[in-house]
């Protein structure tokens, strides 16, 4: 435990003080974070946690044979697993999330993920599996799964709205880019740029366009029900773009929302009255002040698309994607991010764009995706000139494997989709869902397996 958690917070000023403290550092690195919901080959149902086949039996797999370590369990159900810095996490449903390690160089992150991918599909090979990396299932609906057995999700489900909630905890599946910074104006520079590429970086990802075997309207629905759910929890600070944004800024934004999970006698429990993590600090609720790791948990039930954390930003825009596209998320916004020569082109390639242009943006690339107009542009001229933008910068940094490849390998599936297939993976698999598939949705799950 660091110490510095376990201190009391009294004011915006000690969270300030507290995210400046915590892991400066001068070199810069990526981590990722990857979910994905499980089927049976031989029927297409849902893969449930519990049961001889279920994912617990998955997570039982990686300890015995691979050498996982249990961190979290609950006598036979694993919750948690670690190795080194890589966990393996659970959702609601049970279903596999990937937490990889903290990485300077993409090619360490790659192996790392590629280990991973490896092992979590051979151990669901053992129990019959294929994995759909989707930003929403798209087999089956919210009756099809169970919700696993676990306080923490049930008090989940009294958070906005129920049904949207529910669909978030069983089915959604989403890939985060975690962005470290080094600084104050290094966070907020970054944040600024990401934000800014927000609605194309989110069109250029999308899978989620299928629902219970149908088209559901949309290309990234995922995206619809996060927003939706509660949405004084899924918001950025209207101020991000702001020449004048601080880490106070947007600390108090977390600190204005109502309190829904404390830790009491070592267990989280929802609050049982109504209050601010603001008037926590200033008041103190439960016979004392709240800490650092209290905020943490707090920053931990909102849902933004950019979430600060002490150290590092969590980029979690994108939907789930197949293996093969995911290194591109973490390879394009390090080209994108990690160099200030990039923030300054991507200000110029959004110039005009205001808060509210970005959200709207993003609204309607929902449906539209990558044909979305923008300054009478398709959304697709701006995905390749993101491309381009990455693929310049990361030839620059020369990081090179033992192939003498640099880091722009990683951007090679995703070019591909952009550049020669003019698609995003949702609007291709809508493609091939209308087409050649003959509207048989369970063909996805070779789509997902493919290279």
């Amino acid at each position: 435990m660091n110490v510095q958690e376990e201190q009391s917070i009294t004011s915006i000023d000690d969270l300030v003080t507290y995210y400046r403290r915590v892991n400066w550092e001068k070199h810069l690195y990526v981590g990722i974070e990857w979910e994905r919901s499980g089927v049976y080959r031989e029927d297409y149902a849902p893969v449930q946690y519990e049961g001889s086949n279920g994912y617990n039996a998955v997570l039982h797999k990686l300890v015995e044979e691979v050498g996982w370590e249990v961190i979290e369990s609950d006598e036979d159900d694993l919750l948690e697993l670690q190795r080194g810095e890589t966990r393996v996490t659970i959702e609601g449903d049970g279903r596999l999330e990937l937490a990889g390690s903290p990485q300077e160089i993409l090619h360490d992150l790659a192996r790392e993920l590629r280990i991973h991918n490896n092992e979590v599909v051979e151990m669901g090979n053992i129990f019959g599996i294929g994995w759909l990396p989707l930003g929403l299932q798209p087999l089956h609906n919210n009756a099809d799964i169970q919700m696993m057995h676990k306080e923490r999700y049930r008090i989940f489900q009294g958070i906005g709205d129920r049904e949207l909630m529910e669909t978030m905890t069983k089915r959604l599946n989403g890939l985060t880019a975690n962005l470290s910074y080094t600084n104050e104006e290094n966070a907020v520079r970054k944040a600024q740029t990401a934000f800014r590429v927000l609605p194309i970086v989110g069109a250029m990802f999308a899978s989620s366009g299928l629902e219970n075997g149908k088209e559901r309207g949309l290309l990234n629905e995922r995206r619809r029900v996060i927003q939706g759910h509660a949405p004084e929890r899924t918001g950025i600070p209207s101020s991000i773009l702001d020449a004048d944004f601080s880490l106070a800024d947007w600390l108090s934004y977390y600190a204005d929302l109502p309190v829904v999970l404390i830790e009491r006698d070592g267990k989280e429990v929802r609050t049982e009255e109504q209050f601010t993590f603001r008037q926590w600090m200033e008041e103190g609720r439960e016979g004392r002040q709240p800490t650092a790791k209290d905020f943490d948990r707090h920053i931990k039930t909102t849902w933004s698309d950019i979430r600060l954390r002490p150290s590092y930003l969590e980029y979690r825009v994108p939907d789930s994607v197949p293996f093969r596209f995911v290194m591109a998320l973490p390879a394009l916004m390090k080209g994108l991010i990690f160099d200030s020569e990039n923030w300054e082109a991507v200000a110029q390639l959004t110039q005009g764009w205001t808060y509210q242009d970005v959200l709207d943006l993003d609204r309607r690339a929902w449906k539209d995706g990558l044909q979305t107009e923008v300054d009478g542009k398709p959304l697709l001229l701006f995905a390749q000139e993101l491309l381009m933008l990455a693929n310049q910068k990361l030839h620059s940094f020369e990081r090179l494997d033992g192939s003498e490849q640099d880091e722009t390998v990683y951007l090679t599936a995703l070019k591909e989709q952009i550049f020669i297939k003019e698609k995003s993976p949702a609007e291709e698999i809508r493609d091939c869902f209308r087409g050649e598939w003959n509207e048989e949705a369970t063909r996805v799950l070779a789509w997902c397996e493919g290279e």
